[in-house]
């Protein structure tokens, strides 16, 4: 033991390092709807063995919005379990799984017989790359992907098959890309480290035993449905473009020839695969979404891309990282084949693995000016730092859904005070959001049609997507919001939550006539 942490000192370190960017303060941003629903399906199978539509122990989880995979609900079950419904129990997972892709990419480096000083500063690299700390910070599905793949891919090249089969095969729980970019990297990873027949065969076979519930919901269940709703053969804007440009030629042969969903869909795909290495989206902005990227600075290191030039041409020389090439390649296939795949961050997540790789190979490559990128670097990483914990909160609240959590909970804490609770459904979905902050049992809406203009789950609680100030009545708390329905003079305001700014974003209120404190 005493050897083993001799050895791997620095690792441990960096690793240490990573878990603190990753954990501290957990809940300095509001826990966004995606997570609030990851955490709710998690305490429902704790709770009932089944998700909140009352599906046991599903392969495919059914939300109120969409179906999910369900491996990161699963995975939450022991942190909700030891936390409860709250910031620590949604994130601790993901933060921790995204520690452990640094340790497996690490692993799987050594693997590929990369040196362990480049394995090291690659974990550096990645310790503090803002693309990964933003996706490890929250409850994302990509962490859990990550880690799935890149021990699966450790394992397989260590020919240990069954384990890599197995955790392979599990990493299509996860997230849809997962459908698309495990096949691949593990073509690609058989053409550089083959099996014989016998272990091919071993292989196939454990991973299709451990994944025949997905392929089912591929084949007739649901797992098509969500690609299939992002997909750019079937898109609406690909068939608008056909047609417009069709009319305009007068729908001749020639215009079908060159104007159909193959020929469009194609030059965007190739447009998307292209702009992933862009960058505005690697160095500069990121993703448009602010959940995602920060905005003011990119999903890498401006540093990083004179590295990433220096490294990919040290590493053309030298066939033996060929299969990190061949990685860099299949990592953004997935995320073209979909609507906006040039800019989607958790789509193209995988991408900041071995463009960490080769930002470490390029700086170990250097022969000069090693301290110079290692100040700039420093510094960029501080400058990020500042704008996350000075600035990133106020300029993100909107997209982490800020306010919820103060209102449910308000709500919680005077409901008895009220014959009745009626929520605005206009802002975003308002159910999850008071299932998951008041610890609703998953019962109650195992059969529950959400769908109306209004609906209740019980005789106390209900939801208004047509809220109106001549609807209010007496002796009932109301949640409205301010930005799609005003509130300000429908009656005695009893609590108003706003922004880091102090902008209002719901009024929480009583009846015109009702004088409850």
């Amino acid at each position: 033991m005493v050897k083993l942490l001799k050895n791997n000192w620095i690792l441990i370190i960096l690793l240490f390092l990573a878990f603190f960017l990753r954990t501290y303060r957990l809940d300095y941003v509001e826990l966004f709807g995606d997570e609030l629903d990851a955490g709710y399906q998690s305490y429902s199978l704790l709770t009932t063995g089944r998700d909140y539509k009352g599906n046991l122990w599903p392969s495919y989880m059914h939300s109120f919005s969409e179906w999910r995979a369900p491996g990161l609900m699963y995975a939450m079950m022991p942190f909700i379990k030891v936390f409860g419904l709250n910031e620590w129990g949604v994130r601790l997972g993901p933060a921790m799984l995204g520690v452990l892709s640094i340790w497996g990419f690490y692993l799987l480096l050594l693997q590929i017989k990369a040196s362990k000083n480049v394995g090291l500063l690659t974990v550096f690299i990645l310790t503090i790359s803002p693309w990964h700390i933003q996706y490890s910070r929250a409850g994302f599905e990509i962490t859990l992907m990550s880690s799935l793949l890149l021990f699966g891919l450790y394992w397989l090249i260590k020919k240990r098959l069954i384990i890599s089969a197995i955790l392979l095969s599990l990493s299509l729980y996860t997230y849809s890309t997962a459908n698309i970019l495990m096949p691949l990297l593990v073509l690609l990873t058989l053409y550089f480290y083959k099996l014989n027949l016998k272990q091919l065969l071993k292989f196939v076979m454990v991973g299709i035993l451990v994944s025949i519930p997905i392929i089912y919901q591929l084949f007739f269940g649901h797992v098509a449905d969500r690609f299939g709703s992002l997909g750019l053969l079937n898109n609406k804007d690909v068939s608008a473009e056909v047609i417009e440009y069709r009319n305009g030629a007068n729908n001749t042969l020639i215009s079908k020839i060159f104007y159909n969903k193959y020929v469009i869909s194609t030059k965007k795909i190739l447009f998307n695969y292209s702009n992933a290495f862009g960058t505005n989206f690697l160095f500069n902005e990121g993703d448009v979404t602010f959940r995602h990227s920060l905005h003011q600075v990119g999903n890498l290191f401006w540093v990083e891309l004179p590295l990433i030039l220096f490294g990919l041409v040290a590493l053309l020389k030298n066939k033996k990282y060929y299969w990190i090439i061949g990685f860099l390649l299949v990592a953004p296939v997935a995320s073209s084949l979909t609507i906006d795949g040039y800019n989607h961050a958790t789509r193209l997540f995988l991408l900041v693995f071995p463009l960490s790789f080769i930002v470490a190979y390029g700086f170990s490559s250097l022969n000069k000016f090693k301290l110079v990128f290692v100040l700039v670097l420093l510094f960029e990483f501080c400058r990020f730092q500042f704008y996350y914990w000075n600035f990133y909160k106020d300029q993100s609240w909107r997209w982490w859904h800020t306010g919820y959590k103060e209102s449910m909970q308000y709500i919680n804490e005077n409901k008895d005070k009220y014959q009745k609770v009626v929520m605005d459904n206009t802002y975003e979905p308002a159910l999850i959001r008071f299932l998951f902050w008041n610890k609703i049992d998953s019962e109650k809406v195992f059969e529950l049609d959400d769908s109306g203009e209004y609906f209740c789950i019980d005789d106390k609680y209900c939801f208004d997507r047509s809220l109106k100030k001549d609807k209010v009545e007496k002796n009932i708390l109301y949640m409205v919001s301010v930005e799609r329905s005003g509130g300000n003079d429908w009656g005695k305001i009893l609590r108003t939550v706003s922004n880091y700014q102090g902008k209002p974003i719901f009024y929480l209120l009583a009846g015109p006539d009702d004088k409850k404190d």
